[in-house]
């Protein structure tokens, strides 16, 4: 099976040109005659239509939606205004791009000398990946100041999971052969990883890179909340608070553009150097017939590697003990403490909230992203139209909408159901539409030939084989639910963790803080891990 899968962490997307080819393959002589500019075109019309057909209706309340000729106003009529905003949040998340891929090159480096260290340094980016990032703003602002370093960490944060894993990937294709003989004529580990593995690395070294650059810009800009002067997050909170509705979904507009142009930049450098990125990223998944005991150690090793990098930074790190809290620490707040019950009664009622919101973010998201892909295959004209917003949906900064869905929404539950569409559904959906799409023609072939139609086709073919692509599709949104959770929490609703955490950095109660960082990791990772097992024995058992 050919699908994206990766045991220990999220994939990169599928790349979208192996979308397309499978997608015209369904659509029949004529639509294969129908340019690609075409149906991009029409995709984007569509929704610009559907955007003005919802703005110019009473579905919604009144001025939360306003039409694409205002926003177009807007933007034109105050250019500078956006372009002297959008400046300082790109040069913030292009210094953390750069940090994050020599970081990335650096460890990928290191790993791949060694497969034990490659197995830790990928698990470890994975419980990275895993952290409830923005509830980690307080601390790091607290630690660093609410000035540039923090805004690049975040930067730094947000695209180094993505950046690693394609280094890590790229460098264990490197083919074998080719290595033998450098190892033969004499060459040692580092010859074949300078000769052969960077080079083969490059196609998987550019789709992580591809979706790191919009990750950067993303935690750049999540990283201007902390405190700025300027910059595309201090305006999307002031337009927000000032009801500056067109200028709100410019902002969103402008950050979504500029996501595009960084991942168009990146794969235009692909192209230049001659490097197609990969559809699909190598599985980090355990040996076949791993025992229960490999498998345990392999579940322990990040959380190992975090408490010796969490000590070595207390003791090295130069950190003052007012704010780094030891792992000791958080263990005596939770047990030892006279009022360690009191402790985790508070911390235990947040976390409830929290994992209650991210749930319905995740049930809501991966249930649209499923039926939508079923209609999106079974369909196939549907499916040209929607590849390039399903594409463009890479370079979303989410967070950017989040303003807007508080308008049209309103600060209760509906505001995280659709926080749930909005973070959850466009990842998953890009898995599930490949994994359904993965079937070969000869059984497709069966079913014609035995007079089943486009239900029968999903029902018997395309739903049970897309069984490990919708759970690798529901590991990757565990993390991305709980971040769509935490993020409502701290701009919108004001509960869970991520009030826990403002209130405690704000109070100087950092241990607190550190506790709920390190309970909410622990259970995305535990259930990051249940679901990477899940889809394991699915991969085993419906791969075709």
């Amino acid at each position: 099976m050919t699908s994206t899968d990766m045991s220990q962490g999220p994939p990169v997307f599928p790349a979208g040109p192996s979308l397309k080819r499978r997608s015209a393959k369904r659509s029949g002589r004529a639509q294969r005659q129908v340019p690609g500019a075409v149906w991009t075109f029409g995709g984007f019309a569509v929704a610009v239509g559907l955007w003005w057909l919802v703005a110019l209706s009473e579905m919604l309340p009144a001025g939360s939606v306003p039409t694409p000729l205002s926003v177009a106003e807007d933007l034109t009529g105050n250019l500078s205004f956006y372009l002297s905003n959008a400046a300082p949040t790109l040069v913030t998340a292009l210094e953390g791009f750069a940090i994050a891929a020599v970081i990335s090159l650096v460890f990928g480096a290191l790993g791949s000398l060694t497969g034990l260290l490659e197995r830790t340094v990928s698990r470890v980016a994975l419980a990275i990946y895993c952290l409830p990032l923005p509830a980690l703003l307080p601390l790091i602002a607290s630690l660093g100041g609410p000035g540039q370093p923090t805004r690049i960490t975040m930067a730094v944060l947000f695209s180094f999971f993505p950046m690693l894993i394609g280094v890590i990937a790229g460098l264990r294709a490197a083919p074998a052969d080719i290595a033998a003989i450098v190892h033969c004529a004499g060459g040692g580990r580092l010859q074949v990883l300078r000769k052969v593995g960077l080079r083969s690395a490059l196609p998987n070294i550019v789709a992580g890179a591809r979706i790191a650059g919009p990750g950067a810009f993303l935690g750049a800009l999540v990283g201007e909340f902390s405190g700025a002067d300027n910059g595309l997050g201090v305006v999307l909170v002031v337009s927000q608070q000032k009801l500056q509705i067109a200028q709100t979904w410019g902002i969103a507009i402008v950050a979504t553009v500029i996501g595009g142009l960084l991942y168009m930049a990146i794969t235009a450098i692909g192209r230049w150097l001659h490097v197609e990125p990969v559809e699909s990223q190598t599985s980090f998944a355990a040996a076949p017939g791993a025992g229960p005991v490999a498998r345990v150690a392999e579940f322990l090793t990040p959380a190992v590697a975090l408490i010796v990098l969490w000590v070595a930074i207390l003791l090295f790190g130069g950190v003052t003990p007012l704010v780094f809290k030891s792992p000791l620490d958080v263990l005596n707040y939770l047990v030892g403490d006279q009022a360690a019950a009191a402790h985790r009664s508070a911390l235990a009622t947040d976390w409830l909230i929290t994992m209650r919101d991210a749930g319905m973010i995740f049930g809501v998201g991966m249930a649209a992203a499923f039926l939508a892909g079923c209609v999106l295959v079974s369909f196939p004209v549907l499916l040209r139209l929607g590849l390039p917003l399903l594409l463009a949906s890479q370079c979303v900064p989410q967070i950017a909408f989040i303003p807007l869905l508080v308008a049209i929404c309103g600060r209760g539950t509906a505001f995280i159901i659709v926080t749930g569409l909005l973070v959850v559904f466009f990842p998953a959906m890009i898995v599930i539409v490949t994994a359904l799409e993965e079937r070969s023609r000869s059984t497709l072939d069966v079913v014609s030939v035995f007079g089943g139609g486009r239900w029968a086709t999903l029902r018997f073919v395309r739903v049970p084989g897309s069984v490990p692509g919708i759970l690798n599709a529901a590991r990757i949104s565990i993390p991305l639910a709980l971040f769509g959770a935490v993020v409502a929490e701290w701009l919108v609703t004001g509960n869970g963790i991520s009030r826990a955490t403002t209130t405690a950095a704000t109070s100087f109660d950092y241990t607190r803080l550190w506790a709920d960082v390190v309970v909410v990791s622990a259970t995305v990772i535990v259930l990051y891990e249940v679901v990477a097992v899940l889809h394991e024995r699915a991969r085993r058992r419906f791969s075709v």
